[in-house]
């Protein structure tokens, strides 16, 4: 199973190079001018190409017309509700900021549809080396009635509802795709030459060296019954020749995918390749991994994961009925080289691979807390969390709470764990409710197991743990696992629970559970995944510069850094700048009084160090602030303390640090900043 997992990961980094090609011709742009913002109309029944397609009663009619114009910024292009089109929507021109092109509905009724059943390959609504396009409120079917899965040796051509390109086109700004309804793409799922995972549902994809996408929005969509994957947004740019290695200024940036119904896909529900600070949240995957191809070495699915990314953000996601086929099968996974991924909030329950998949090397500081998971794992093959191939290094896994049912396997499972590459790891404040007849299988090496509680059954090789509970952490109503997420209720601790209040205070806990409770950053939290207690909002906002949960926003050429921390008094992780332009930090805090920002300077001019309030985090205004004489620290580095020369002025719900030297991008650092009420 190691030998197969690994081939997946190498056969995809063997082939992210390779560009994905539309076999389709581009249409011919029409000689007439059109004025930018305007608005045209699309009616499949009563339109006409001839008519000026400026209003509804002289609507166009076919994709060829549409297809032939190029577009100016702002313009709309309206398809009828109830009218259906067979073919290609490419429509041709780029939008600009503040002024983008929206493909969008008109009229009453169902849906417009476009179906690309009648196209040889490609998207059914398709853009390449565009930027600034809104394309929303569509349904969109491309499945062309034969069986396109490809084999072991031979690929199918790549299928997409819609499908956004940089081929060559550099880094495209601004797209957003809502509340379409996509299903019934037979992508393939061995594409031969071109990378499997590319086609599907809602796909985007960057391809060059310098190519790759900023600002996008995937938000509010159902997709259902695609091949291979549900959403799938990659840029390949992510490295300069080592494939292994993550470069951040390549990355591309500004992603949210958000509010998503992924249903029944081939393969993959959402996947996130090649991104800085992306935000995966609020959405639902099912049924992931349904199909596999005899002999072929990429059969591996999981319902939701970043990879080849730094930073992304997993939360308030369900991820259920996800199958293993041959290896895998999880319902989450943070894979081969992803740096400082947190997945936190999540409902995750009866996939057959297990709750998460933990990629070993080349990956690092993954936070996984406040999650729960129910009856996975249930194929007894692999575990509820699979290290594979090596312990990523700097894991945390703490506070979750783990459901296992009569009959199931493996609470921890380590699968392939490669003695090169232990990681250091921790498990702390868990709660495992084990009704199954599984042992434990874990690395030890690197391992620290601390306030867990361990309930039902107990087999030999489960974890010493110097602070083990053993007794019933006392659920409210356990052992469902039906969709939705009210079912996580069933899982709070009950009155008199052994877990409230007995766990171990972890720092930069991220200030809420999984239902929104209050965390306390100074009191006992409970084990698992509801804090029992009740706290206030604690008055002091903390940013130990290690992850991007605290922050509310940030530049996109801010990033951390956590080498040599012998140079900063220890300090392991600390916020810089990726380029000498301008770069910030904004914290959203209610009714700030003061701060505390450590900084970090290697020779730099500290004027350019300054901070600014707002009350809206838009208006801003500059603090006047002083900061203590720097105090060596090594290698040509200082450390100082800045603050405030006075409280913020009444009513400052934001902070701004901005960092704005032009003679390096790494010589100024943001350490720890305390944000005190």
């Amino acid at each position: 199973m190691f030998r197969m997992t690994l081939a997946r990961k190498w056969g995809m980094l063997a082939i992210i190079a390779i560009l994905l090609v539309s076999t389709l011709g581009l249409p011919g742009s029409s000689d007439k001018a059109y004025a930018a913002n305007t608005t045209y109309y699309v009616d499949s029944a009563a339109g006409s190409d001839s008519a000026s397609g400026t209003s509804t009663s002289t609507a166009w009619k076919t994709l060829t017309k549409v297809n032939a114009v190029t577009f100016q910024p702002g313009d709309k292009i309206l398809f009828k509700k109830g009218g259906s089109w067979n073919g290609q929507l490419h429509p041709l021109g780029s939008g600009s900021a503040g002024n983008p092109i929206t493909i969008d509905a008109y009229g009453t009724g169902s849906r417009p549809l476009i179906n690309g059943g009648s196209i040889a390959s490609g998207a059914a609504v398709y853009l390449v080396n565009q930027q600034y396009w809104v394309i929303q409120n569509l349904e969109i079917t491309n499945h062309s009635g034969s069986d396109n899965s490809g084999t072991a040796t031979v690929g199918g051509v790549p299928r997409h509802g819609i499908y956004i390109e940089s081929n060559g086109g550099g880094k495209l700004n601004y797209f957003r795709i809502a509340n379409n309804y996509v299903h019934d793409v037979n992508g393939c799922f061995n594409c031969g030459a071109v990378a499997p995972h590319t086609n599907g549902g809602i796909s985007m994809f960057a391809g060059g060296a310098y190519d790759g996408f900023n600002d996008v929005i995937v938000e509010n969509n159902t997709v259902d019954h695609v091949g291979r994957n549900g959403i799938n947004i990659w840029d390949a740019s992510y490295h300069t020749g080592d494939q292994t290695v993550v470069i951040a200024s390549q990355l591309s940036t500004g992603l949210k995918v958000q509010n998503n119904s992924v249903s029944y896909t081939d393969g993959d529900g959402i996947l996130v390749f090649g991104f800085k600070d992306s935000i995966i949240q609020y959405n639902v995957a099912n049924g992931a991994g349904q199909k596999m191809i005899a002999g072929f070495n990429m059969n591996a699915s999981a319902g939701i994961w970043p990879t080849r990314s730094i930073g992304t953000i997993v939360q308030y996601n369900e991820a259920y009925g996800t199958r293993t086929t041959d290896t895998d099968g999880q319902g989450f996974d943070i894979d081969l080289g992803h740096y400082g991924a947190i997945l936190q909030h999540n409902y995750s329950h009866d996939n057959e691979g297990g709750f998460i998949l933990l990629m070993g090397p080349y990956t690092n500081t993954s936070t996984i807390r406040y999650n729960l998971s129910v009856n996975d794992a249930y194929g007894g093959e692999k575990g509820v969390f699979t290290f594979s191939w090596g312990v990523p290094e700097g894991t945390n896994i703490y506070n979750n709470t783990i459901y296992i049912g009569s009959g199931l396997k493996n609470p921890i499972y380590c699968d392939g764990c490669d003695a090169s590459t232990p990681g250091n790891w921790s498990f702390k404040n868990n709660v495992i409710y084990n009704m199954g007849s599984g042992t434990y299988s874990y690395p030890s090496v690197g391992a620290t197991f601390d306030y867990n509680l361990f309930y039902g059954n107990h087999p030999a090789s489960e974890p010493a743990d110097a602070h083990k509970l053993t007794s019933n952490p006392l659920f409210v109503s356990a052992g469902s696992s039906a969709p939705g997420l009210s079912t996580a209720d069933g899982y709070k601790l009950a009155s008199g629970s052994p877990a409230a209040g007995s766990g171990l205070l972890i720092a930069g806990n991220g200030g809420k559970d999984y239902f929104g409770n209050i965390l306390s950053n100074t009191a006992a939290p409970s084990r698992g995944f509801h804090e029992a207690g009740t706290f206030t909002a604690p008055t002091q906002l903390i940013d130990e510069a290690s992850d991007w949960s605290v922050s509310s926003s940030h530049s996109t050429n801010m990033e951390f850094d956590t080498t040599n921390p012998a140079y900063f008094n220890g300090d392991a992780s600390r916020i810089k700048r990726s380029s000498t332009a301008t770069g910030y930090v904004i914290y959203n805090y209610a009714d700030m009084l003061q701060f505390t920002a450590g900084i970090y300077e290697f020779n730099i001019n500290l004027t350019k160090v300054k901070f600014y309030s707002s009350p809206n985090g838009t208006t801003w205004t500059l603090v006047s602030s002083s900061n203590t004489t720097p105090v060596a620290t090594a290698a040509g580095w200082a450390a100082t303390q800045y603050t405030p020369t006075a409280n913020l002025p009444a009513g400052t719900n934001y902070l701004k640090v901005e960092f704005s030297d032009t003679t390096s991008a790494w010589g100024t650092q943001l350490g720890r900043i305390v944000i005190s009420k």
